[in-house]
């Protein structure tokens, strides 16, 4: 007699995909007549399915990770268009209120006082202002970077006819774009694009006016001398206004030089903020001392405080110190292993900061010493406990000794087996810390003999002695640590034994007899047997 046999129940992912799906009425229909092998044999192909569509979901993820990147970065481009639309909204209803409130003033019930023409075209010049550098935005690719929005920044002049040169040869390396404001000097080169534009203009430098000079060349074929003197006159005019509306010749006699930056110095010093940013998310701190470093370098070569540095300056310092504090933390780990300890500190190093890696070196060298000195057990046996006790103490204190040699002698912190005084100091309060644990489990004991205390002190002097290699000894540190405590152990010993020869002596019973031999009198034990 055969059974029949009931046909597998096939799972269509799309039906679960669908938003009318009942759970229950679906379950109802597939598996109103299986038995308990085909509810089983559903349950596996559900939890199969399930992993299938779990990879299919992560794969997906993985192949569109750059385009989730991109959406993500072109939501918050949009947020900021948003608030800038909101802005403009605003200035807009701002003008409108105050073309009325302009209109109406020569009502008497007015509250208001009405605005005067000067601000009303004050308000008008700011949006023209912001409309120009919106354009400019949008039609130089980069050109945010060098011109972010400030209060009355507007575009004076724009050239075109124009040609950056070699400044070895002097010859014409590209054509550029040239944008003259009212406080920087903006230069953009063509960059080739589709058929349907000729090229594209791309932000390459951007100076602050009162840090560049001007100076008048000799003209090539394609420029146009009306074009290169109507830039002179501009900036010449900028200038002038500058000079007569900040500068007084006779209070301002400690004024700033003007610097001229290297074009590629000029370019670097704008990008490195990003570059170091991303560098230190990611873990490349190698890489990132690296281009603090070249930092350094540049700010080293223009011994002026321009304005065009101060930005850069403070974005070293920024990223400098967070840098700092994450090699810091990673130095504080207990596990780490000399190579690695050398690494985070060659770093520190580098970066300026030799005291703060002694500093975090040190207390987690303390760290570890403690926590091995707490694995110790004490059985029983006081000897073996401080011969241990003495083996690691010291051990930790030698080979703190030798990372900290190999590790700072390039700083002039330690030269070889030369230590600075904070080490020394370092040396000492672990020896404090060693000698603390040692009075409380040998001079503690009233019971304990001088033989035992004389064998601790000799397995502490013996591991101590390890520490001559590294150009340190600690013996006559120890002894005036220990000698209070001797002379007082021998001052109770020696009370202890008067106090028991005294006990002796009254307990004792002797008679006093005559001899001719012996003298007058002779002490002689009485005994009545």
């Amino acid at each position: 007699m055969s059974f029949p046999t009931i046909a597998p129940i096939t799972i269509d992912l799309h039906r679960f995909a669908d938003e009318n799906m009942h759970p229950e009425e679906y379950v109802r229909r597939a598996l109103g007549d299986a038995n308990e092998e085909g509810i089983r044999a559903f349950h596996k192909s559900l939890i199969e399915s399930k992993y299938v569509v779990g990879g299919d979901l992560q794969r997906n993820v993985y192949r569109n990770y750059t385009e989730f990147v991109a959406i993500s970065k072109e939501i918050s481009n949009l947020d900021s268009d948003v608030l800038h639309l909101k802005g403009y909204l605003n200035e807009l209803r701002t003008i409108w209120e105050s073309f009325l409130a302009s209109t109406n003033s020569s009502s008497e019930d007015s509250i208001l006082p009405p605005r005067k023409r000067n601000e009303l075209m004050t308000t008008d010049m700011q949006s023209v202002y912001r409309a120009q550098i919106t354009a400019l935005w949008e039609n130089v690719e980069g050109s945010q970077r060098f011109i972010p929005s400030v209060q009355d920044r507007h575009i004076i002049r724009e050239c075109v006819n124009f040609y950056e040169l070699d400044p070895q040869t002097g010859t014409p390396r590209q054509a550029v774009h040239i944008f003259l404001l009212n406080n920087c000097i903006l230069v953009a080169t063509r960059k080739k694009r589709s058929m349907a534009n000729r090229y594209k203009l791309v932000a390459e430098y951007c100076w602050n006016l009162e840090d560049t000079t001007m100076v008048d060349v000799k003209d090539s074929p394609a420029e146009k001398a009306q074009d290169k003197i109507g830039l002179f006159h501009a900036y010449r005019r900028i200038m002038d206004e500058d000079e007569d509306g900040q500068h007084d010749p006779i209070n301002n006699g400690n004024s700033t030089k003007n610097i001229t930056l290297n074009p590629i110095d000029q370019k670097w010093l704008v990008e490195f903020p990003d570059e170091l940013e991303v560098l230190i998310a990611i873990r490349e701190f190698e890489n990132a001392v690296t281009v603090i470093e070249r930092a350094k370098v540049i700010f080293s070569q223009y011994s002026v405080d321009s304005p065009v540095l101060r930005e850069p300056k403070i974005f070293l310092q920024k990223y400098t110190d967070q840098l700092c504090e994450i090699i810091s933390h990673d130095l504080g780990n207990i596990l780490l292993t000399k190579l690695q300890f050398q690494r985070f500190v060659g770093w520190l190093l580098r970066l300026e900061k030799g005291e703060q890696a002694r500093e975090v070196f040190l207390a987690t060298r303390s760290l570890i010493i403690k926590k091995r000195i707490r694995q110790l057990i004490f059985e029983g046996d006081i000897q073996t406990y401080i011969s241990e006790l003495a083996l690691v103490v010291f051990t930790l204190i030698r080979n703190t000794c030798e990372w900290y040699r190999d590790s700072f002698k390039q700083n002039n912190m330690a030269s070889g087996n030369i230590y600075d005084v904070g080490f020394v100091m370092w040396v000492r309060e672990q020896a404090n810390v060693y000698a603390t644990i040692y009075r409380r489990q040998v001079f503690n004991h009233s019971q304990l003999s001088c033989q035992v205390i004389s064998d601790c002190f000799k397995s502490t002097i013996d591991q101590c002695a390890m520490l001559r290699k590294v150009g340190l000894d600690l013996k006559f540190l120890l002894e005036d640590l220990f000698l209070e405590n001797v002379k007082e152990t021998v001052r109770v010993y020696e009370k202890t034994n008067a106090e028991k020869a005294e006990k002796f002596a009254k307990s004792d019973t002797f008679a006093v007899v005559a001899s001719q031999n012996l003298g007058n009198y002779i002490l002689r034990n009485f005994s009545p047997w």
